[in-house]
């Protein structure tokens, strides 16, 4: 653990135990998303607890960065991670989310160990701070988000899309089908769309397809052919190509890159 941070650890399987110095503890099980700013507080010590096999990715956020980022998003933001992240701070500076397919999906992706450190971090730094802002900015418990009308149904036209798309990756919606799904014309989507998301619809759709076939290539469910006709792409140099632009290597290379560890590994933005 890193003081002066906000720490998001995806746990995937496995419990652990959260110590803090005021003899309180919490134990959390698997498929969780932890939340903690450590630098309100430093918990004595972060445990695997039970026997089984524990999988983890530990994402650290410097804390001067996740001010200076979220400050005039404050309204934005639910209220439990407004406190958590801006304050006022609560003792325990820790909440929890269930983990998403998604998240999981995400997660693996970002786990498989295939490039040197320096370069990962080069790579992954936009998806790392797309997936902060994405479950900061629309996670509440259930609670209507504190946000502008405006910014609440862009967000809301990004879900649509997203769970449009992940629904049929092989024959994806057109932008005039996704359009009625928002209930806007399909010039206004695609503005909004990309304002919101920081990327188009095209690719922001080849990054879900990317990481869908690199989830199965990883598991081992399907070759590079096989993957890319799964995800819609007809032509496999076309696919290599995507896949190369969105993760840095080749189908194969990523296949024979080495499997992630049991325990947690850690990347910083």
């Amino acid at each position: 653990m890193r003081p002066g941070a906000v720490m998001v650890v995806l746990l995937l399987e496995g419990s652990v135990r959260v110590d803090w110095s005021m003899k309180s503890h919490r134990e959390i099980a698997g498929n969780s998303l932890i939340w903690m700013n450590t630098a309100v507080a430093l918990p004595e010590s972060l445990r695997l607890v039970g026997g089984k096999a524990h999988e983890a990715l530990a994402l650290h956020f410097p804390i001067e960065w996740v001010h200076q980022s979220l400050t005039s998003l404050r309204q934005e933001m639910a209220a439990d991670f407004r406190t958590l992240l801006l304050g006022p701070h609560p003792a325990t500076p820790l909440l929890t989310r269930p983990l998403e397919a998604e998240d999981r999906a995400w997660t693996r992706s970002l786990m498989a160990p295939t490039l040197c450190s320096a370069a990962r971090q080069l790579l992954e730094g936009s998806r790392m701070s797309e997936f902060f802002f994405r479950k900061v900015l629309t996670e509440s418990k259930g609670e209507e988000l504190f946000c502008t009308r405006t910014r609440r149904l862009s967000l809301e036209r990004v879900a649509k899309v997203r769970k449009a798309l992940l629904a049929n990756l092989e024959e994806p919606p057109a932008l005039e089908e996704l359009a009625r799904l928002c209930g806007c014309n399909p010039q206004y989507l695609s503005r909004t769309f990309s304002e919101a998301a920081g990327t188009t619809i095209s690719l922001y759709l080849r990054r879900l397809r990317i990481e869908r076939a690199a989830e199965m290539l990883a598991a081992g469910q399907a070759n590079a052919s096989e993957a890319a006709l799964e995800v819609g792409y007809r032509s496999l140099s076309h696919f290599s190509q995507a896949f190369r632009a969105e993760k840095g290597i080749s189908p194969s290379a990523w296949v024979r890159g080495p499997q992630p560890p049991a325990n947690a590994r850690q990347l910083s933005a």
